[in-house]
């Protein structure tokens, strides 16, 4: 995460979003989304847009039986 208070510091390869405050919060755009297992709070999906998605129990299901993969979930979570 990138947190600036102006937009001329915006990094290359980021998609920032205004806050509340009127700062920039910054995330890196993954070329490619991939799923983080063994985050302490659950499977992490990091979206190709750069947004972080919860994987459902529905999810988990569908990807460890083999119904869907990372790049399905990707396309319907892109905003």
């Amino acid at each position: 995460m990138h947190i600036i208070s102006d937009a001329s510091l915006k990094r290359p390869g980021w998609v920032y979003r205004r806050a509340q405050s009127g700062s920039f919060v910054g995330s890196y755009v993954f070329v490619e989304p991939r799923v983080n297992w063994k985050h302490v709070d659950g499977p992490l999906l990091y979206v190709s847009d750069g947004s972080l998605h919860w994987l459902t129990y529905w999810e988990r299901i569908q990807l460890f039986f083999g119904w869907t993969d990372v790049h399905e979930i990707d396309f319907k979570c892109r905003r």
